[in-house]
Parts: C-alpha cells; structure tokens; sequence
C-alpha cells in the first residue's frame, strides 16, 4: 500500500541534550518539562523533549535555552549532540499510518507529547507537529528510515 504522505528530512544546527545526575530533578523554577513524555513548543515547533527519565532533546536549541540549560550544570549535563539525529518530517493525511507501519504511534502518544521508540528498527524521537510528526533518528540509522519511509509512499 502507498500512503499519502511527504517526507522531508530537515536539518537541525546546534541539537543539545541535557542529561540529569538524580532524577526527579528538585529544582524550583526550572525549565524542563518534569515528566517524561511532556514537550516545550514554540507554538506548535517542539523545542525542549522529555524523551526519558532524566533526559531531556532540544533540536535546533536557540542560544536563550541553552544558557537556561547551562545554569543547571550543577544538577546535569548539557551536550553538544550536533549530527547524533536527523530530522524527518512527515506530512499529510497518512502520516499516523506510515508510522502505524511499525508502532502503535496513536496508543504511544496517548497521554505524551513526545517518545523515544524505535521505527523499523531505529532509535528515534517521534512528536506530533501540525500536520503530521516531527522523527529524529539517530543518523547512522537515517539512510534505512529514510528507505522504510520511501517505500511506503512512493508510488
């Protein structure tokens, strides 16, 4: 079956990951979504994932976020992950199939914003943005995602 659904691979600078000493992080007033599977956008744009215990994504991290990050070194560390993910965007009214191809993407993000799964076999991000979802994976897995995507929407 060939789904209806486009698929652009974006590119996104300065990626970093926050990675907590302890969790549950005790800090008041901070900045990162406590639980995880919760997401900080920019209007629709994600810009801050929980994608685990203690782990926290920011693609394309804006120089304001990553100071926020870079004061909470006492509590975790803040790492350059630039060219550790790709980005795919996946566009159109099959979007959730494409996906349902090889997880349960509805069942996954029922009650989060975000996940780490794994898709066709690759370690990936996956959150919904307006029209479809947003996937990063790891770019040494990029060339096969990208393959398994084609495969289902190219005629």
């Amino acid at each position: 079956m060939t789904y209806e659904c486009q698929i652009t691979i974006k590119s996104d600078a300065c990626d970093v990951e926050f990675v907590a000493y302890t969790y549950p992080l005790q800090v008041d007033g901070v900045c990162l979504p406590q639980a995880p599977g919760a997401a900080v956008r920019d209007g629709q744009e994600p810009i801050l994932l929980h994608v685990a215990p203690g782990r926290w994504f920011a693609p394309a991290a804006s120089e304001g976020l990553r100071a926020q990050l870079l004061a909470l070194s006492e509590y975790g560390a803040l790492n350059e992950v630039e060219g550790k993910w790709q980005r795919f965007n996946l566009e159109g009214r099959d979007s959730t199939a494409v996906l349902a191809e090889t997880i349960d993407i509805v069942a996954i993000l029922k009650d989060r914003d975000c996940a780490a799964v794994h898709l066709f076999d690759c370690p990936s991000i996956v959150t919904p943005v307006i029209g479809g979802y947003a996937v990063w994976t790891r770019a040494s897995h990029r060339l096969h995602l990208q393959t398994e995507f084609k495969r289902l929407t190219e005629r």
